[in-house]
């Protein structure tokens, strides 16, 4: 018993007729005869009587139409679920976020999820060297990471947006109360909290030498291995940081605020940043799109 058999079975069963069948089909109707003589051969069971008008469904015919119906309508259930798939409505989206860009990240998926919310999103923090790793064995299909310029990975990359540095502080802390921005010189002998030495965006690197351009040495009292230990230092009134405007935004209710540098514009950028691959599902298309025109 073959696909083909049993397409022409249930032709002739809803046309009532050889004849009927083979115009659906287009169809001879000798090779349809010839298929029906050779279904019921094989099942050794008589699927149509004929008559005058045309053939009649057996009881063993009839349970093999409905069957073959079932079977038919699940066919097309599954050509239909492979094309959403395909179209991007269906599937799973695996994403790598760092702890600077949760905002921005969560902003864009919310969009998105409001447009296909049959897909899953699976969502990781983590470092971005690790999550560069996870990229590189497809473990996952995008990352929101940071870049200090425009264009700094060897991948397909979109810059999201332009989010300034500036001083993270709490009233506490603060080392210009009731200014807009700090001046440099305040800055001096400040307690700071920043990143370490070695971290991949450089943020504290960069304050750090501003600090020696003015002339003084800064009053580095703790040096943080990621940015969220930064936030909970600086909430905690160790000392000022140095990160994104928006890391502050995504922790509505908290004491911690940002000023700028009176004389030290300094600038981070959000990028979404992907394998170039020819062989990206259909929801990571339709991401990668919206990130796209954003």
């Amino acid at each position: 018993m073959n696909f083909k058999q049993l397409e022409y079975f249930s032709a002739v069963a809803e046309a009532g007729s050889i004849s009927g069948a083979s115009r659906t089909l287009h169809v001879a109707q000798p090779p349809i005869s010839r298929q029906l003589a050779l279904l019921e051969d094989e099942l050794g069971v008589t699927l149509f009587l004929r008559t005058n008008k045309g053939v009649a469904l057996t009881e063993a015919g009839r349970c093999l139409w409905q069957q073959s119906r079932q079977m038919f309508q699940n066919l097309r259930t599954m050509a239909d679920s492979v094309r959403e798939v395909d179209a991007g409505l269906w599937g799973q989206l695996k994403l790598g976020v760092i702890y600077s860009d949760v905002q921005i990240a969560t902003s864009l998926l919310k969009e998105y999820h409001e447009t296909y919310p049959q897909v899953e999103l699976y969502v990781r923090m983590g470092a971005p060297g690790d999550l560069l790793d996870d990229l590189g064995r497809g473990e996952l299909h995008a990352l929101f990471l940071r870049s200090q310029s425009e264009r700094s990975y060897g991948l397909r990359e979109r810059v999201l947006g332009v989010d300034p540095l500036e001083l993270v502080m709490c009233p506490g802390t603060d080392p210009a109360p009731g200014c807009d921005a700090v001046p440099i010189q305040a800055l001096r002998d400040v307690p700071m909290c920043l990143l370490r030495s070695d971290d991949l965006w450089g943020y504290g690197r960069d304050l750090l030498e501003e600090c020696r351009r003015a002339g003084f040495s800064p009053n580095v009292v703790c040096h943080c291995y990621d940015t969220p230990m930064e936030m909970q230092m600086v909430q905690a009134g160790f000392g000022v940081g140095f990160l994104p405007k928006s890391v502050v935004a995504a922790h509505p209710g908290s004491p911690v605020y940002t000023k700028p540098v009176l004389e030290f514009s300094a600038k981070s950028y959000p990028v979404l940043v992907w394998e170039n691959s020819p062989y990206q599902t259909g929801c990571v298309k339709r991401f990668l799109e919206l990130a796209n025109s954003t």
